[in-house]
């Protein structure tokens, strides 16, 4: 029998993401976030760079600075590098997401384990890190939930005589364990 390692991020990361750009329009954003249930988003470039990070919060801070400049109304949905455009582009409302996105973007490469996920998680006190290449190209999002997926499924490992070989560390936390010998 043998360990199965844990899973990288890629593995475990959710890759179909929806994103807004720094000239989406604050109501879009909230309308968007509202629509599909989703706490924040990665803000990107045309070309798929990551720039920022917006969250429900930074839209509904009474105290953020807000711009008079025109945002538009596009969104969009990234998968395996291509973004997909959505929404009208001719509707345009006062505050843009750059006025009140996090500039700065927490992330981690697609082929980190989700060990190292989770610690940067811990370290930051954050619920999800974006997912970008050596490019920093969005290529997805992995959040707590998807860590703890990855942790469950690799502590099910079977034995050769059908029994699960788990183990369970001074955090808590359930690992697959060297059999017996």
């Amino acid at each position: 029998m043998s360990i199965t390692p844990y899973p990288m991020v890629s593995e475990v990361m959710t890759a179909k993401v929806l994103a807004v750009g720094p000239g989406t329009s604050l109501e879009t954003a909230a309308r968007l976030f509202a629509q599909k249930r989703v706490s924040g988003a990665p803000v990107v470039e045309e070309n798929g760079e990551v720039v920022g990070v917006v969250s429900l919060t930074d839209l509904s801070d009474p105290d953020r600075d807000r711009s008079d400049e025109l945002g538009d109304g596009l969104y969009y949905s990234l998968q395996a590098g291509l973004a997909d455009e959505h929404g009208d582009p001719t509707v345009r409302r006062q505050g843009t997401v750059a006025d009140v996105m996090t500039p700065a973007v927490l992330s981690i490469a697609p082929h980190a384990s989700i060990v190292d996920a989770g610690r940067k998680m811990v370290a930051m006190d954050v619920q999800r890190l974006v997912v970008v290449d050596d490019q920093q190209l969005l290529a997805g999002i992995v959040s707590v939930i998807d860590i703890v997926r990855g942790f469950v499924n690799a502590a099910d490992v079977q034995l050769d005589d059908g029994s699960l070989c788990v183990d369970v560390d001074s955090a808590g936390i359930t690992t697959p364990a060297a059999p017996p010998r």
